[in-house]
């Protein structure tokens, strides 16, 4: 027989208070930003729920008066890493190495989802499928800053890198993203 283990604890209100409120107030941004890294409804919806299970198991290491969603999006920029590291094996790209800028073979389709809509409001459909070619750390990095206005200091705390990696990666991926809408226009 095994070693007895701890039964687990109920949630404190607290907790639970805690979990709802940040639910509420930064569900839907969380959602969006998981979106935009994964392009598809499925992993995004994955990728918020777990974010939202560490959040409510660490809850307590929330610093009050320091941004959640600064803290919420690090924690998804992460668990996307490791899926990605993860799968790495199973699937035929590879994870791109820090700053190399990426180039895929063919058109990528832009995803057919509910939040469409949303996303075309946002960004146009040429920068969408432009998005979509960047390395995952460049996509990250670029609408961190260009899409949702964090400093590079903010940045740089979600990506859990310093920032002069933030400044050499937001200006090659948008050095990247304005060749790619270049060719576009060209091939129109």
């Amino acid at each position: 027989m095994g070693a007895a283990r701890k039964p687990i604890e109920p949630p404190t209100p607290e907790q639970t208070a805690f979990l709802e409120r940040a639910i509420e107030q930064y569900g839907k941004a969380t959602y969006n930003f998981a979106y935009r890294l994964t392009r598809n409804e499925a992993d995004a919806r994955d990728l918020s729920q777990e974010a939202f299970i560490r959040v409510y198991r660490a809850w307590r290491s929330f610093v009050p008066g320091t941004s959640f969603l600064s803290w919420i999006y690090r924690i998804v920029t992460n668990l996307y890493r490791d899926e990605l590291r993860r799968k790495k094996g199973r699937f035929q790209e590879e994870i791109p190495e820090d700053n190399v800028p990426q180039a895929f073979g063919g058109d990528r389709p832009l995803a057919v989802t509910p939040i469409e809509d949303y996303v075309e409001g946002q960004l146009s459909e040429s920068l969408s499928r432009s998005l979509e070619m960047l390395s995952p750390d460049q996509r990250a990095v670029v609408v961190l800053a260009d899409i949702e206005e964090y400093s590079y200091q903010e940045i740089s705390e979600i990506m859990g890198c310093s920032i002069g990696t933030v400044r050499s990666r937001l200006h090659r991926a948008r050095a990247l993203l304005r060749r790619l809408l270049t060719q576009q226009k060209q091939q129109r």
